[in-house]
C-alpha cells in the first residue's frame, strides 16, 4: 500500500508541476501560442510522461482553469473562516486576497481566468462551461459574504447579495485587466476601494 501512495503521491506532482508551467506559459504567451512542447521543455518532462497525464492541450487548458479557480476558492474559503472579523472585515478581506494574488503574480500577466475567458470562451464549449463554473463559483462565495453581512444588518434587507457579487467581479476583472495593459496596480486597487465605498454608502441609506 505504501508504494502504490508513493507513486500516485509522484504521478500528482508531475502533474501539478505540468499546470504550473502551462500557466505560468499561459500567462507569458496566451493559450494559442502555447505549445506542448513549450509545456514540456519547461516541466522538464517526456513526451510520454505528458500524454499520460492529459491527453491534448484542450484538457490541459481546462486543467489550468480548474486549478486556477480552486486557488482563488481555496483563498476566499480561508478568509470566511477567519475568526473575530465583522461580516464587512471578511469582505474587505476576501478583496484585499484577490488582490493580493494579482499582484503576486504581477499586475502586467493579469488574471489567468480573465485572460482565458478572453482568449479561449469561443474556442469549444468545453472552455466556454468551466470558466462561466469558475466565475460562477467566485460570485458565489463573495454572495455568500454579503448574505453574511445582510443578515447582520449590514446591508439593506432588499440588498441583491448575487447581483452584487457579479457586479464586485466585473468591476475587479475590469481593474485588472486596466492595471495589466498600464502595468500599474492602481486600477484595480481603486476598483476595490470603490466597491467598498458602495457597501458602505448603502449601509447609510438603509
Amino acid at each position: 500500500m505504501s508504494r502504490q501512495t508513493a507513486v500516485v503521491s509522484k504521478g500528482e506532482k508531475t502533474r501539478r508541476r505540468i499546470v504550473g508551467h502551462a500557466t505560468l506559459l499561459m500567462y507569458e504567451k496566451g493559450y494559442a501560442k502555447t505549445t506542448i512542447d513549450d509545456v514540456i521543455a519547461a516541466a522538464g518532462i517526456t513526451k510520454g510522461s505528458f500524454y499520460f497525464h492529459f491527453s491534448s492541450k484542450e484538457e490541459l487548458g481546462y486543467a489550468v482553469i480548474e486549478n486556477a479557480s480552486a486557488h482563488i476558492m481555496d483563498s476566499l474559503t480561508k478568509v470566511l473562516d477567519l475568526p473575530g472579523l465583522s461580516p464587512f472585515e471578511r469582505i474587505e478581506a476576501m478583496l484585499k486576497g484577490i488582490q493580493g494574488i494579482v499582484e503576486a503574480a504581477e499586475c502586467s500577466r493579469g488574471c489567468i481566468l480573465g485572460n482565458l475567458a478572453l482568449e479561449t470562451s469561443n474556442l469549444s464549449e468545453g472552455f466556454r462551461e468551466r470558466l462561466a463554473t469558475a466565475f460562477r463559483d467566485w460570485s458565489g462565495i463573495i454572495a455568500s459574504g454579503l448574505e453574511e453581512m445582510k443578515a447582520a444588518g449590514g446591508l439593506p434587507p432588499d440588498f441583491d447579495c448575487a447581483g452584487y457579487a457579479d457586479f464586485a467581479i466585473s468591476a475587479l476583472e475590469g481593474g485588472i485587466m486596466i492595471s495589466k495593459v498600464t502595468h500599474d496596480p492602481a486600477p484595480m486597487r481603486n476598483s476595490i476601494a470603490l466597491i467598498l465605498k458602495q457597501f458602505a454608502e448603502t449601509k447609510e441609506l438603509e
